[in-house]
């Protein structure tokens, strides 16, 4: 990204630009998926579990380091099968499984950091949908499995008439071809040089989704990073965001109207948990419906894996071996 272009074009320019970027908008199909809810929860811990040094070490690693430890623990334990596996078991949810829910490492970045992230994408209506209350549930334990102080769910439409979202702006920026999460990190850092507000202002920041129905999509490459917008007026977020967008090879924004680019309405959720005040986990756990003993033993279980796979890495970090640890050394801790 350091050939971007500057912003530094005369009114012709910037029109003709315009012109080209709706253009591209209409060859990749750029269009919000219908009925999908996205659920974003870091494998990356809280600071309140781990503390601040221990943090900073891990956040110290390269993002593909990062990336390949969660997906380590993605495939190698399956904490979020197993974690959909124990609420299904327990009758917490019913209407989550794999026919409407898929997941993947992708990136997520919030206030100037870009980490790995499980991304759920959710298929929220039609035939075979997850209920709006199963999607609450299974958004709050995995936050607490994960350790983490908050996790992001939100839905490309807003509906008022569900009780677990509230409306939040946002708006997309959907690349041509394989988004990588090291390019998605990048282009967020990028925003940072247009307008740092965006960057890493109070509660900027993006998911990487499966989010256009464009010649290159599928989920697996998560082409498109949804901004939600942050503590900004909804004009800087629009015109620093679009500004990023229009200089950056084969990038598109939606959405764009008649006036030019505006934002779109979610329906956004950010569950969390003071793990100061509630060690327990106590916030997350109290969206649970009717959780019998063996379920919160279960969940329990599961959160100690984490925080032992966690512990293996830290280990690992002090002896200056992470790259042996994750490509041939890495055990699923038992549970």
């Amino acid at each position: 990204m350091d050939n971007w272009p500057n912003w530094n074009r005369t009114k012709k320019q910037s029109t003709v630009h315009f012109l080209g970027v709706v253009l591209l908008a209409a060859t990749l199909g750029t269009s919000p998926a219908p009925g999908q809810t996205y659920i974003s929860a870091e494998p990356i811990p809280s600071s309140q579990i781990v503390g601040t040094a221990n943090l900073a070490s891990i956040e110290s690693l390269s993002y593909a380091s990062r990336a390949l430890w969660g997906q380590r623990l993605l495939t190698d334990c399956r904490i979020v099968q197993n974690t959909i596996k124990a609420l299904s078991d327990n009758g917490e949810i019913s209407t989550v499984f794999p026919g409407n829910t898929r997941y993947l490492v992708a990136a997520g970045g919030f206030q100037g950091v870009t980490d790995p992230s499980y991304v759920l994408t959710i298929q929220d209506s039609g035939l075979g949908a997850a209920s709006a209350a199963d999607i609450f549930v299974l958004d709050n334990v995995l936050g607490y499995v994960l350790n983490q102080g908050g996790t992001a769910q939100f839905g490309l439409h807003y509906n008022a008439n569900n009780p677990y979202e509230f409306s939040n702006q946002y708006a997309v920026v959907t690349f041509a071809a394989a988004l990588t999460g090291e390019h998605a990190m990048e282009f967020f850092n990028y925003l940072g040089t247009i307008d740092p507000a965006l960057w890493t202002g109070t509660d900027a920041g993006f998911t990487q989704i499966n989010f256009s129905n464009s010649p290159v999509y599928n989920y697996m490459l998560n082409d498109s990073m949804l901004f939600l917008i942050g503590d900004v007026p909804t004009s800087e977020f629009v015109n620093g965001l679009f500004r990023a967008a229009i200089t950056t090879p084969n990038a598109a924004y939606w959405p764009i109207d008649r006036n030019g680019p505006t934002v779109a309405t979610a329906g956004a959720a950010f569950p969390g948990n003071d793990w100061i005040a509630y060690p327990g986990g106590d916030q997350y756990l109290s969206n649970l419906v009717n959780p019998s003993r063996w379920l919160l033993r279960e969940l329990a279980a599961l959160r100690m894996q984490h925080l032992q796979a966690v512990a293996d890495l830290l280990k690992a970090i002090k002896q200056g071996n992470v790259s042996q640890y994750l490509n041939s050394q890495f055990t699923c801790p038992q549970r």
